[in-house]
């Protein structure tokens, strides 16, 4: 065992006391704070996970599935099996407007105790954003939420310890007591992928300003967006596919002839909608427009709630999964531009 008045492993040629002691001591505590939180987060987790392993959420498993992978390929999901089962029982939104860790809390509630009842509140608040590390002490590393633009310390030094200043990450933090851990997924990105992604956020939250307060509601209610990216990040296949997805229908559009007064939404479905469905599409999309007058937000968003309203009135098999997996958008977005639909 090091006494303090040896010489300091690092060495400096200091005495112990005199040198990394005080460094030492506050990692190790750091460490321990660290365990406890992670023992009562995963404790907890294992619950939630028996949970939503119940049949009556089997419809919805495979609806979260749909929106989560981008391949239909099981050898390759089953690489991103643990950050479906966290985006599952944490972020998809089901037919009722809940997501698991809610309809556990409501059923369970008079079992819980303080520390559990905690922990939930703060996963219903979680997501997944891109990182800075700014700042490294001994006990604690101060990460910049790039996305949301706020600092958060976590203790998480352990898992941070080949990270620098500056580096980015993407992660996903989530508070237990008063310690800050980082959960489920920290990949390090390069500068370039995370102004590219950052980027890309930050335009896609513009576009949807009108159904979202502010970012961190957004995130929350798209943390598949960023499981997506790490997606791709992690498996070069997957990179590939959406390549070559891109360009088929960059493609497919460049076939179609659009009028100069055909607006976005009628070039994107037509891009999109097959041909029986299209011109009932487009039809009840300038009804729609002709009723209400300027219709502001994303165009994406209004194709995909369009197709979904005709398919369903022609008693069309189909699901919020599907449609928005076709336009990218989250089964949310496309609930509320349904729901605008509906109610003309």
């Amino acid at each position: 065992m090091l006494g303090r008045n040896d010489l300091c492993p690092c060495g400096s040629g200091k005495k112990y006391k005199k040198c990394c002691l005080n460094k030492d001591v506050a990692s190790e505590r750091s460490s321990r704070k660290i365990e406890f939180s992670q023992k009562q987060y995963y404790e907890l987790y294992a619950k939630l996970y028996e949970f939503s392993r119940n049949e009556k959420f089997k419809t919805e498993y495979e609806k979260a599935k749909e929106t989560f992978f981008i391949m239909e390929n099981e050898e390759i999901n089953s690489k991103f099996e643990r950050f479906f089962n966290t985006y599952f029982i944490q972020d998809h939104i089901m037919e009722n407007k809940k997501v698991i860790t809610v309809e556990f809390f409501e059923e369970n509630k008079d079992n819980l105790d303080m520390v559990e009842r905690d922990i939930l509140k703060n996963l219903f608040e979680s997501y997944v954003s891109v990182y800075e590390v700014k700042e490294i002490r001994e006990d604690k590393i101060l990460l910049k939420d790039c996305l949301n633009d706020v600092e958060i310390y976590t203790e998480d030094i352990n898992l941070l310890k080949d990270f620098e200043i500056g580096s980015p990450i993407i992660a996903r933090i989530v508070k237990v007591g008063d310690t800050n851990i980082l959960i489920d997924i920290t990949i390090s990105i390069s500068e370039a992928i995370k102004d590219i992604i950052v980027s890309d956020i930050k335009t896609l939250f513009s576009q949807y300003e009108d159904i979202y307060k502010d970012m961190n509601t957004f995130l929350i209610h798209h943390t598949h967006i960023l499981y997506k990216y790490i997606q791709q990040l992690l498996e070069p296949s997957i990179a590939e596919f959406l390549k070559n997805q891109r360009a088929e229908k960059a493609s497919k559009a460049e076939s179609v002839e659009v009028c100069e007064s055909d607006d976005k939404v009628i070039a994107i479905m037509k891009q999109n909608v097959e041909d029986e469905f299209l011109q009932g599409c487009i039809d009840f999309w300038n009804g729609y427009k002709a009723a209400n007058g300027e219709v502001k937000g994303a165009e994406n968003g209004w194709a995909a709630g369009v197709e979904y309203y005709v398919k369903k009135d022609a008693g069309q098999s189909i699901t919020q999964a599907q449609i928005s997996k076709k336009y990218e958008i989250s089964p949310s977005t496309l609930g509320k531009r349904y729901k605008d639909l509906k109610s003309e």
